[in-house]
């Protein structure tokens, strides 16, 4: 394919040394030549910066936070940095199939009326293991959850429109923006495994209480989805604070607004499962895991 337009990847990072290599590897080693890869440490204090001076790729751009600013603040300064006609991210601990970035910007030029364009993933372990392959969802789905995964490419024209990342939605600043592109532009799945998701005990979703992560989503959502997907996900807020009262009234008044939310069904019954008979939802729920 022809290889017009230079694609941005901008790869944030901050005490992540253990895997940037692999990170950065898979980014260089792509099949598609034409792109520069903008990382920025945000304010490491490992060897992070070694690993960086050690390559000699001319696409490298590096740039430092002195301190750390968080993640949307490490994005905004890589987008910000970037002269791509085509943009993603990545993280420190996950990487590309070879194929991922040509794949990508291949449906990007055969459909000038899509702005964004996403693809499925494989779960993996510290090892490197693959868990089980993830499917992304439709724009749609994106009400209830984060179902456009970790691998995406979009136009200049996004992000010149949709602009930063919100400071305030750490935790959550990347689903706040899919929500942001979806209300501008078309956004397209494909149905190709891309990408490698790394699960591991440091990870930012890992390290963060699940209750703190369900507050911040519900904060990205406002004004974004529906109704029934709101108080879905003030429900999730409350399930995660062992508020199950409440998260039941939340969940009840969801399927009352959309009668067809099997995400807020499914999280309903589990909640009733626990109010009746908590050891039962405890042991569902290890089966489950």
């Amino acid at each position: 394919m022809n290889e017009n337009f230079l694609v941005s990847i901008v790869l944030p990072t901050c005490n992540g040394s253990r895997y940037l290599k692999q990170s950065i590897d898979s980014c260089l080693n792509q099949t598609y030549k034409n792109l520069e890869l903008i990382i920025v440490d945000d304010g490491s204090s490992d060897n992070t910066a070694d690993i960086i001076k050690s390559y000699s790729d001319r696409r490298i751009r590096y740039f430092k936070h002195e301190k750390n600013l968080g993640l949307p603040a490490a994005l905004n300064t890589g987008f910000a940095k970037s002269a791509g006609e085509y943009l993603t991210w990545t993280s420190d601990d996950n990487f590309y199939a070879k194929k991922a970035i040509a794949r990508m910007a291949e449906v990007l030029e055969k459909n000038k009326d899509i702005g964004f364009v996403y693809a499925n993933f494989y779960l993996i372990d510290e090892a490197g293991k693959i868990l089980k392959p993830l499917r992304a969802g439709s724009p749609k789905s994106l009400d209830n959850n984060n179902f456009i995964g970790a691998c995406f490419l979009y136009r200049r024209e996004v992000y010149e429109k949709i602009g930063e990342y919100d400071l305030k939605l750490r935790l959550a600043e990347d689903y706040n923006y899919w929500l942001r592109i979806r209300q501008s532009f078309k956004m397209k799945r494909i149905n190709d495994f891309l990408y490698y998701y790394r699960h591991h005990q440091n990870s930012l979703t890992s390290l963060n209480k699940l209750a703190e992560i369900a507050a911040q989503v519900q904060k990205a959502g406002r004004g974004y989805v529906s109704c029934s997907a709101e108080y879905y996900h003030q429900g999730k807020v409350f399930f995660y604070k062992k508020d199950y009262k409440s998260a039941k009234k939340s969940l009840i008044k969801s399927v009352a607004s959309k009668l067809f939310n099997f995400a807020s069904w499914k999280l309903l019954i589990f909640v009733c499962l626990t109010i009746l008979s908590p050891a039962f939802a405890r042991r569902i729920k290890k089966i489950k895991n």
